[in-house]
C-alpha cells in the first residue's frame, strides 16, 4: 500500500458498519410504520402491515448485502 494513500482506521470501519446497521433498521422500521399507518386507513388491519413489514425485511437485506459487498471490495481493492 502506497504512503500516499490515507488508511480506514478501526473508529471509521466502525462507524462503516454501524451505518450500515441503522440503515437496516431504519428501513423494517419505516416499513412496519407506513404498514400500520395504511391499515389503520384503509381498515385491513394486519395485511398492509404483514406485506410491508416483509417487503422492508427482503429490501434491507438486500441493500445490506449489496452495501457489504461494496465495502469489501473497496477494502480488498486498498490492500492490494
Amino acid at each position: 500500500m502506497p504512503d500516499d494513500e490515507p488508511r480506514d482506521s478501526g473508529l471509521i470501519s466502525g462507524a462503516r458498519y454501524a451505518g450500515f446497521g441503522f440503515e437496516f433498521a431504519a428501513t423494517i422500521v419505516a416499513g412496519v410504520l407506513v404498514g400500520n399507518y395504511l391499515d389503520q386507513w384503509l381498515g385491513t388491519s394486519p395485511w398492509l402491515l404483514l406485506l410491508f413489514t416483509l417487503g422492508a425485511m427482503v429490501g434491507a437485506v438486500q441493500r445490506l448485502i449489496s452495501s457489504l459487498k461494496r465495502h469489501s471490495s473497496r477494502e480488498a481493492d486498498r490492500t492490494q
